[in-house]
C-alpha cells in the first residue's frame, strides 16, 4: 500500500506534464497570491515534454527470514526482557509469594526496575508507570499481610484491606482481587512498556537492526520459530494463533528495508505487525476472562475461584498495558500507536471491576461471588473486543478455544 498521499503527488505531477499551459509551481511567494508559472523542459520540434519522470518501483519479493546479527541488534530488547524476568521471578515477586525471598519494601522493587541503560522504566509509558507505583505498594502491602483464605463460607469475597497470599499456588493477590504480579509482568510485556520501546524504534532508520529488536521486544527468538524459545507477548500471540502472522510480517519488513524502493512496503508490514501484536493481547484478555468465568463457574473449592483470579488477572495486565500508549510523532505509526483507545480501555476494565486509579479499590475479586456475574464480564469483554477489532461471532468464538499457530 503507497503511503497515503503518495498517489496525489504522482497526480500533480503528470497533470503538470500534460498541459504545459498550465501553470504548476509552489506556494513561495511570501504573499499568498498567485503561483509564477514554471516552465515544463520541452522539444522545440514538438513542444511537448522531453522527459517524463519515473517512480522507482520495488522489485524486492521477501524470501525467508534471517538474522545473523540477533545478538548485537536485539541487545537492548533482550536486556529489557531479562530485567522484566528478574523482576517478577523466582529472585524477586515470585519468590516473595512463594516465601524463599525478602523484599525489604517498595524501594526493592524499584532498583530493579529502575536497573539498566535502558531499563524498564525508561520504556515504560507514563500512564502505566503511575499503575506500577500502585502495584509496588500493593504488592509489599499483601505481602506483609500474608496467607490466607479470602474467601468465607458463605462464598463471600472477604480479604481484608490489603489481600494476601492466596490459593495453592501462593498468589499474591489484593482486596481488589487482582492479582498483583501479573499486572507488572502481562502489562510491562504488552502495550506498558515493550510494546512502547518497539514503537520508539519504528520512528528511527527501519532497518535490519531495528526489525530484530522489534521482534524481540514482541517475544520472539532469533528464527521466529515457535517451536523455539518464545516468551512474553510472542509466546501469547502464538497461543491465540497470530504468530504466522506476524513472523510474516517482520520477514517481510527487513527484506524490504534492504531497498529504498521499497519503503512503502517496508512500511506497511511494519503496520501489520504492531497491528497484529496488539490484537493477539486482546484476543488473550478474551481467552482469559472465558477460563476465569469457567473455573469460577465450576469450582469446587476456594482454590478453583483463587484460580479463576488468576486467569483474568492475566488477561487483565496484557490490555491495561495499553492505557496511555503515547504515539509516535514520525514513521509508519505516526499519530496512532494502536486501534484501541483509552475510553475502550477504561470500558474493558470497568467490565471486570477494575480501578486502574487504585488497584485495591477494584472489586474483581467479587466476581467469585456469583458464576453469572463472571459469565456476564466476559460476554462484556467479547462485546467491547469485537466492536474494536471489527470481529463476528465465530472470530471471538475461536479466541475462548484458541487453536495455536
Amino acid at each position: 500500500m503507497k503511503p497515503v498521499g503518495q498517489k496525489y503527488v504522482t497526480f500533480f505531477i503528470q497533470g503538470c506534464l500534460a498541459a504545459t499551459l498550465i501553470a504548476c509551481g509552489s506556494d513561495d511567494d511570501g504573499g499568498g497570491g498567485a503561483n509564477t508559472p514554471t516552465a515544463v523542459p520541452t522539444s522545440t520540434a514538438t513542444g511537448v515534454p522531453t522527459a517524463t519522470p519515473t517512480t522507482e518501483l520495488c522489485a524486492i519479493t521477501p524470501g525467508a527470514w534471517s538474522a545473523p546479527q540477533w545478538e548485537a541488534n536485539a541487545a537492548d530488547a533482550l536486556a529489557l526482557r531479562a530485567q522484566l524476568d528478574e523482576l517478577v521471578g523466582a529472585n524477586a515477586m515470585r519468590g516473595a509469594e512463594q516465601g524463599t525471598v525478602v523484599i525489604g519494601g517498595t524501594s526493592q522493587l524499584v532498583d530493579l526496575y529502575e536497573a539498566g541503560d535502558p531499563s524498564l522504566a525508561d520504556v515504560t509509558t507514563p500512564a502505566y508507570d503511575a499503575v506500577m507505583e500502585d502495584v509496588f505498594d500493593d504488592f509489599v502491602a499483601l505481602l506483609a499481610a500474608g496467607p490466607g483464605d479470602p474467601i468465607n463460607g458463605a462464598g463471600m469475597w472477604v480479604p481484608g484491606p490489603d489481600g494476601g497470599i492466596f490459593g495453592e499456588s501462593d498468589r499474591g493477590i489484593n482486596a481488589g482481587g487482582l492479582e498483583i504480579r501479573q499486572i507488572a509482568d502481562k502489562g510491562l510485556f504488552s502495550g506498558g512498556a515493550l510494546f512502547n520501546y518497539a514503537l520508539g524504534l519504528s520512528e528511527g532508520s527501519l532497518d535490519a537492526a531495528a526489525i530484530d529488536a522489534m521482534a524481540a521486544a514482541w517475544g520472539a527468538n532469533q528464527d521466529l520459530d515457535p517451536a523455539g524459545s518464545l516468551t512474553d507477548a510472542a509466546n501469547y500471540s502464538y497461543q491465540m494463533g497470530f504468530h504466522a502472522e506476524i513472523a510474516a510480517a517482520l520477514t517481510d519488513a527487513k527484506a524490504y528495508a534492504a531497498d529504498s524502493a521499497c519503503n512503502a512496503e517496508r512500511d506497511e508490514a511494519v503496520r501489520a505487525f504492531f497491528r497484529t501484536w496488539e490484537h493477539s493481547m486482546f484476543a488473550r484478555l478474551v481467552y482469559y476472562a472465558n477460563r476465569g468465568a469457567s473455573l469460577v463457574g465450576g469450582a469446587t473449592t476456594n482454590n478453583d475461584r483463587i484460580e479463576g483470579l488468576h486467569q483474568v488477572a492475566e488477561g487483565i495486565g496484557l490490555a491495561l498495558g495499553f492505557t496511555g500508549l503515547p504515539d509516535p510523532t514520525t514513521g509508519p505509526l505516526a499519530g496512532q500507536a494502536r486501534v484501541i483507545t483509552d475510553a475502550e480501555v477504561d470500558a474493558l476494565m470497568a467490565a471486570v471491576g477494575v480501578d486502574p486509579a487504585d488497584l485495591n479499590a477494584s472489586t474483581t475479586g467479587t466476581l467469585v461471588e456469583d458464576a453469572g456475574d463472571f459469565d456476564a464480564a466476559a460476554i462484556a469483554v467479547e462485546e467491547i473486543v469485537a466492536d474494536v477489532y471489527d470481529l463476528d461471532a465465530a472470530e471471538i468464538a475461536s479466541y475462548r478455544d484458541p487453536v495455536a499457530g
